[in-house]
């Protein structure tokens, strides 16, 4: 009896690189099948879909003294049945997300130690909720935020704040799937600490940096309202924090997680509900501390302006001259 330890690795299947590139065209088979699939059922409710897109620019337009709200322009022959198509793309990748990520993860799975695999184990489901509340965040709040403050400020220079579908749609989509994956970020830190990558000690010292480039990155992923740019950057750094808190229960040495404990993810959960719940009033209150001066020019946009010859309520069309 020798008393020599197994390879760390050798339970772990061997495969040729030619099977793994079957493993992997099979997989990304089924991963662009499901997508496809739920591509063409969702062009089924494709109008419902247009109208929840449009959503949050509807609200903002209200918010901002326009009611009835306006409809998105298409500038070019097609653009609607495109920008649908985009939208209905958009749907079956949400969609078929949880499965394109376990198609993913039963790739790799092979290539990770036991230990990894646990973490992953634990923490699919949850990046799969973490995810979900992003996109709800940034079509409650984030998007109506900032559009509000854009519209009324358009209104208060007289420019008529009808967007086009492309660009409001390309917007939309880029600051929804960011959104989602911002609110992942104590997710990759905790799994960074597990599999002792980065130290708990290192992001506590860089917290300084996760400030700054959390600004930065609100410049660059949303529409160029401040208001959305802050929202953006509040979730990021509390999010942060939220990881350095995590990572003292994971890795070698960590504390064993108790139940009374989780007093800050049931915190930031209630302010995350209240917020969804109370989002017109916080709307309101930011409209407040940004104020754009379009409610006042679009409840009034006639006041004061002399009325010219042949508008009068007794005129009839084609009569002034």
């Amino acid at each position: 009896m020798t008393g020599e330890l197994p390879h760390p690795e050798a339970d772990l299947p061997r495969m040729t690189l030619s099977e793994h590139l079957d493993e992997l065209r099979r997989r990304l088979f089924i991963s662009v099948i499901g997508i496809v699939v739920s591509m063409v059922v969702a062009f089924f409710w494709h109008v419902e879909i247009w109208d929840f897109a449009q959503g949050p620019y509807h609200v903002a337009q209200v918010a901002a003294g326009i009611d009835p709200p306006k409809n998105l322009m298409g500038t070019g022959p097609g653009e609607g049945f495109f920008q649908a198509l985009k939208l209905c793309f958009l749907v079956g990748l949400v969609v078929c997300g949880p499965l394109v990520i376990w198609q993913l993860w039963g790739f790799i799975a092979a290539g990770l130690y036991p230990h990894e695999r646990k973490y992953v184990r634990i923490f699919f489901p949850i990046s799969l909720l973490l995810f979900g509340l992003g996109l709800v965040a940034s079509y409650k709040i984030l998007i109506p935020f900032g559009l509000r403050f854009l519209i009324g400020f358009d209104a208060n220079l007289g420019v008529d704040p009808t967007y086009k579908a492309d660009e409001y749609l390309s917007t939309m989509i880029r600051m929804t799937i960011a959104m989602g994956f911002v609110f992942l970020l104590p997710l990759i830190m905790l799994f960074l600490q597990a599999v002792d990558i980065v130290r708990r000690e290192t992001f506590k010292k860089g917290w300084r940096w996760a400030v700054v480039l959390s600004v930065v990155l609100g410049m660059f992923l949303t529409d160029p309202s401040p208001v959305t740019q802050i929202m953006m950057a509040i979730p990021v750094v509390g999010l942060y924090f939220m990881g350095i808190w995590g990572g003292k229960f994971v890795g070698e040495g960590g504390e064993r997680f108790r139940w009374y404990k989780a007093w800050p993810i049931v915190l930031g959960l209630g302010v995350f509900i209240a917020m969804i719940v109370y989002s017109q009033e916080l709307n309101d209150l930011m409209a407040q501390a940004f104020p754009s001066g379009g409610e006042a020019a679009t409840e009034a946009p006639t006041e004061g302006v002399p009325e010219t010859p042949g508008s009068g309520p007794g005129s009839a069309p084609g009569s002034g001259g």
